[in-house]
């Protein structure tokens, strides 16, 4: 989910203001692919209300995504800082 904003984001940084804002754009990728990871894993992870098919008594229904049990939402934290390191290291190269 993050390798197409980050691939993008380099690409249109060097098309658009040279080689050297290529890594400034794969951060920013980076920061956008991991909001989307952020948002989707909310989603994904939120317990749903259900009722159970023998008692009719309500339920609570939980999901689980996980990458090496680290839920989504939280891999888009990383992500997150990720981004802004690969960012901010960009930045030497500019001034």
């Amino acid at each position: 989910m993050t390798g197409l904003p980050a691939g993008l984001g380099a690409f249109a940084a060097q098309a658009l203001l040279g080689e050297d804002m290529a890594q400034l754009g794969a951060g920013i990728g980076i920061v956008v692919g991991g909001v989307a990871s952020f948002l989707v894993g909310q989603r994904l992870n939120a317990p749903v209300q259900g009722y159970h098919p023998q008692t009719g008594q309500p339920v609570l229904y939980k999901n689980r995504h996980t990458l090496f049990f680290i839920p989504m939402q939280y891999c888009g934290v990383l992500l997150l800082v990720l981004g802004a390191v690969v960012g901010f290291t960009s930045l030497p190269n500019l001034l």
